[in-house]
């Protein structure tokens, strides 16, 4: 073998250390083109100043690079023998992209064996190692915990706020109501159940998925060494056994929720710093996109907040990418859901693809009964190929999935956006519920639709058409309530996109259909007119940045801290630091509840006495909480001193101006539709109680009795519903449990109020009750176009306010608009439901 070291005169070659260097050198495809500027500027930077920092977040614009900079990184600290290296993605699917980049690039990596072994090349530091969360981030990981660890010098993190989803679900123990192990569970905690909802629980025992209970965590601990016994029984089982590590020895510091379909057991504190590969790493880099809050990153992977504050980016671009935001129903009122989706979910010939993100399965119905594809979560990598090879012909429809989908150029020219992300793990959704005006639940529903906005615009020349449907996503991001919560990039092109409507808005006319004034929008999106693309330049290079600390640091930092302590044993201590949350960072009454309700959970293993005081005024500031095991009675709603009309003028000032008390009228009315699930149909139910002036509460929800939705009017003239928004529309009858349900229910309002005026009325779609059943007292079904003449109603009365200054109107004249819109009592107890027709055989 010729030596050509001999001519250069060295025996060894130095290795190149700068990355930028290390890029020049490496044996790259010809498609791989010179470094970007913003990939430069990333790379000297860390390269000159933060290389030894040992948490950092390196955050650009989606599209600009930023896996070939982790790559360049790992492969700097490989050359200056600092190894062994690991770059970690969120799941499989981008693994194999990541390998296919490095290859590209002409960079060295192994990968885990097929016996699961770690390679010697990355343990003797000499190539990195590509792989995904669940390799290192589980109970029987090969890079092993606690102390008996294989030490990694440097981590990247790709991806990294799905990568901390990614860590949650593997902590998490999701048995489904088939399981054995759910249903001992389910008899173990059958009789503390009812006492945190008597109807849900009732749902639960009939297999509802929607709803649920938190299983209250006084009962939890005092069963938890039931609990294990019933556990371990399956500790072997894939369900279990890469979480029961961590369980088996604090299953007191586990929470448990419990559907009709399964049982979900999650650690209240993920301890990250067993994971010594990562915790003690010399330096770990989160790679983050410019759109996203890094804030969980605090508690979820435990940076410290300066390294939230201070990430390495490129403030030299504040945009990237051209996104069109096209929001139909502003364009004129028409244009709702049902009008778009059946539009754009048809095949048809064009020569890019359509894309849908909706918010759930149950949504994606309707597309699929259009001929659209809905690929199954193990379908999606074949989807995302079949628009990459140009077949274009079928709208693609993903359900839940806003990240880890990259669908640039012609693969997803429109983008739709379907309704408000929707949490799908019962400790997410029982938060949200609890949670709703909080910084941290608004800053994760934000976050999703950010993410689900980037996939379609992958890089700085890549461009989408983007319709926002749905009046709840609508609401979010139009709101001056939520969308605060947004990058300055989004917040602008949002601010475009309101701008766009009204323009179009104009536009429409006898001559000029509402649908071809959005077509036309299209049009110029799609065939690059000339003027848009220079207003949407024009418009994104007024973007100020963002420069204010957010107070989340802080709270998320304590929040962290007490579960700490809590895991440690030190109750005290994990209660003071809540302590400081509530007295110097909570606004409102139901955040205080929240954490009181921390609070209670902590101090529970010290003082039960203690903890049920506090869990008591837990429950009396937000009483969606759990119900204390004593010491709470139920106060009835009396309709006192205040009229309606009054009520109504309250809750129309709580709105800025009238196109934002729009928008919350046309978020209550459509969840108020079969379909949509129990939890928001009922929330809704009790808005529109509001909205009309009532006294209004959620038995069930509130106080754990009664039926579903309660309002008391004018005169103490009572209204009990009970819902049934999920049941399927082409149910014949009204079965024996949801008859057993109102009677139930009719039973409490009797104990309660004794023989006040009620009007009862279950809203489900069908009025043939089952031969098997029988009410117990006089009750009305509320069908599907008696609910729809009800929507209409409310909407008309309250677009009559259009033209009025609020402070003007008299108490006779809201009345005139309350009874021409038949939203009277005497219209109310007669016009929107019907005599139930009983089988007689």
């Amino acid at each position: 073998m010729v030596d050509f070291r001999k001519r250069l005169n060295k025996s060894e070659i130095e290795k190149k250390t700068n990355p930028i260097e290390i890029y020049d050198s490496l044996d790259r495809r010809s498609i791989a083109g010179p470094l970007r500027p913003a990939q430069h500027k990333i790379l000297s930077e860390w390269y000159e100043s933060r290389k030894n920092q040992k948490d950092l977040i390196i955050k650009l614009h989606t599209g600009e690079g930023k896996t070939l900079i982790g790559l360049l990184i790992l492969q700097s600290k490989i050359n200056s023998d600092e190894g062994p290296c690991l770059f970690i993605c969120p799941n499989i699917y981008l693994v194999q992209q990541v390998r296919r980049d490095a290859k590209k690039f002409g960079i060295s990596y192994c990968t885990i064996g097929e016996d699961n072994s770690l390679p010697n090349e990355f343990i003797d530091g000499e190539k990195m190692l590509i792989t995904h969360v669940q390799k290192v981030f589980n109970g029987k990981t090969i890079f092993g915990l606690g102390n008996d660890f294989i030490y990694v010098e440097n981590v990247i993190l790709d991806d990294s706020h799905a990568c901390i989803d990614s860590i949650r679900n593997t902590f998490t123990i999701s048995l489904d109501n088939e399981h054995s192990a759910y249903k001992k569970l389910f008899e173990l905690f059958r009789d503390a159940l009812p006492e945190q909802g008597e109807g849900t629980f009732l749902e639960i025992e009939n297999g509802d998925y929607n709803s649920f209970l938190p299983i209250p965590y006084w009962n939890w601990i005092e069963k938890s060494e039931e609990v294990l016994q019933i556990l371990s029984n399956y500790r072997e089982e894939l369900s279990i056994m890469f979480s029961w590590p961590f369980i088996k020895d604090s299953i007191k510091n586990c929470q448990a929720f419990i559907s009709g379909q399964n049982i979900e057991i999650t650690p209240i504190h993920i301890p990250i710093e067993k994971f010594s590969s990562f915790h003690k790493a010399s330096q770990r880099i989160l790679m983050s996109a410019t759109t996203q809050d890094d804030s969980f990153f605090i508690k979820g992977l435990g940076f410290n907040s300066d390294a939230i504050k201070n990430p390495l980016d490129n403030p030299n671009q504040i945009w990237s990418g051209e996104k069109m935001l096209v929001i139909p129903s502003l364009v004129d009122e028409s244009l709702d859901r049902d009008k778009m989706v059946n539009t754009l979910a048809k095949p048809s010939d064009k020569n890019y693809g359509v894309v849908s993100l909706v918010s759930s399965f149950s949504k994606s119905k309707t597309y699929e009964n259009l001929k659209s594809i809905v690929p199954k979560s193990n379908e999606i990598s074949a989807a995302v190929d079949h628009l990459k090879k140009g077949k274009f012909k079928q709208t693609i429809v993903f359900a839940n999935r806003y990240d880890g989908i990259d669908l640039p150029d012609e693969t997803c020219r429109i983008l739709v956006l379907d309704g408000r992300p929707f949490f799908y793990s019962l400790s997410d959704r029982y938060e949200e519920s609890n949670r709703m005006n909080s910084d941290s639940i608004n800053i994760k529903i934000a976050q999703k639709i950010e993410q689900g906005l980037g996939r379609s615009v992958r890089g700085e020349k890549d461009y989408c058409l983007i319709l926002i449907i749905g009046a709840d996503l609508i609401r979010f991001i139009k709101s001056s309530r939520t969308n605060k919560y947004f990058s300055p990039q989004t917040k602008q092109q949002i601010e475009i996109g309101m701008e766009i409507a009204q323009m179009a808005s104009d536009e429409v006319s006898s001559d000029n259909e509402p649908f071809e004034v959005v077509k036309s929008l299209m049009k110029q999106s799609l065939q690059r007119d000339e003027g848009w693309k220079e207003f949407y330049k024009e418009e994104m290079n007024k973007i100020q940045p963002n420069n204010s600390s957010s107070k989340i640091y802080n709270v998320l930092t304590l929040e962290r801290k007490a579960a700490v302590m809590n895991y440690a044993g030190d109750y005290e201590k994990a209660s003071d630091l809540i302590q400081q949350i509530i007295d110097n960072h909570c606004d409102d009454d139901s955040e205080k509840g929240w954490y009181l309700q921390i609070m209670a959970r902590y101090k529970f293993l010290q003082s039960k006495t203690d903890s049920n005081s506090l869990q008591k005024s837990a429950f009396l500031k937000n009483n969606e909480l759990l119900k204390p095991s004593e010491g709470i009675t139920y106060k009835k709603l009396e309709y006192v001193n205040e009229n309606r009309t009054k009520r109504i003028v309250d809750w129309i000032k709580n709105h800025k101006n009238f196109e934002e008390l729009m928008l919350s009228v046309e978020e209550v009315l459509s969840d108020l539709e079969f379909g949509t699930t129990a939890e928001k149909f009922e929330t809704a139910l009790k808005e529109l109680g509001l909205m009309l002036g009532f006294l209004s509460e959620r038995p069930d929800k509130e106080f754990k009795k009664g039926p579903d939705n309660l309002w008391c009017g004018v005169g103490n003239q009572y209204f009990i519903f009970e819902c049934k928004s999920e049941v399927n529309v082409e149910r014949q009858e009204v079965n024996k449990n949801e008859v057993g349900q109102m009677n139930t229910h009719s039973g409490w309002f009797e104990n309660q109020y004794n023989d006040s005026p009620v009007k009862r009325i279950l809203i489900i779609p069908t009025k043939t009750v089952s031969y098997h059943a029988d009410f117990t007292h006089k009750v009305e079904i509320l069908r599907r176009g008696k609910l729809r003449n009800l929507r209409n109603s409310v909407k008309g009365f309250f677009k009559e306010f259009n033209k009025y200054e609020i402070d003007s109107l008299s108490d006779e004249k809201i009345q005139e608009f309350i009874n021409a819109h038949k939203l009277d009592i005497d219209n109310l107890l007669t016009e929107y439901s019907e005599k139930y027709y009983k089988k007689t055989s």
